[in-house]
């Protein structure tokens, strides 16, 4: 009798065991898909949050409209993305790169006397990052209004430095910069390829790109803002 009611036992510690594991298992699937979007349409987008300034597409080369701001990402590199950590976080963060550039290019064309017409980016099967812009010389301003247009981006970038910048040593820095009189790294790269582009077109490869968001995130790796004076 003994002997029976301890198999009896093993049985259901048996049971209950698989059963344990076979319910850990279902929490993990779950988890993982709630963690992760279903679709490839659900991943892009998330994707979009990261970069609202410009219209995110997929797709195998550039946009071609003659107007607005996209960023075509190739299917290939979001296969990698959902597939591979390391790629999703560099690619993410290459993504908000764009983000940033966007707005801060956008300022200083605004400041400088520019309009832009167009920019196109791509995110290639590689994670390789190219764009290509047009950008025009507005009318010419009258110094006053110049003037206090400087200002007033002057005035937003500031705040978006404050804002995010956590390293309060490499925010000394760049006043103490902007107080000497010096410019910033990225904005000397962008002042470059501008003057460079004597038709309007502004063209940046990947090496370009990196190097101008490396400039704009600074020593300490965070999204400090660039020392931008501005100035036509």
């Amino acid at each position: 009798m003994a002997v029976r009611v301890m198999n009896s036992y093993n049985g259901y510690a048996a049971r209950n065991a698989a059963g344990m594991a076979r319910k850990k298992d279902a929490e993990q699937a779950v988890e993982k898909a709630g963690s992760r979007p279903e679709t490839t349409a659900d991943y892009v987008r998330e994707l979009e949050k990261l970069v609202p300034s410009v219209e995110l597409r997929v797709g195998n080369t550039f946009a071609s409209a003659k107007t607005g701001k996209t960023l075509t990402v190739n299917p290939g590199i979001l296969n990698k993305m959902r597939n591979d950590p390391e790629q999703e976080k560099e690619t993410k963060e290459l993504i908000k790169g764009v983000e940033f550039m966007t707005k801060m290019m956008d300022s200083f064309y605004k400041a400088t006397g520019r309009k832009l017409v167009y920019r196109h980016s791509y995110i290639d099967e590689n994670g390789k990052y190219y764009s290509y812009a047009y950008v025009k010389k507005e009318d010419k301003l009258s110094p006053k209004l110049r003037e206090e247009r400087r200002k007033a981006t002057e005035r937003l970038i500031e705040k978006t430095r404050e804002k995010t910048a956590k390293n309060k040593a490499e925010l000394q820095k760049a006043l103490e910069q902007k107080k000497a009189g010096k410019r910033d790294p990225v904005e000397e790269r962008i002042r470059k390829k501008t003057a460079a582009s004597g038709d309007g077109m502004i063209y940046l490869n990947d090496t370009d790109f990196r190097a101008l968001i490396r400039s704009a995130k600074g020593k300490n790796g965070n999204w400090a803002g660039a020392n931008l004076d501005l100035q036509a």
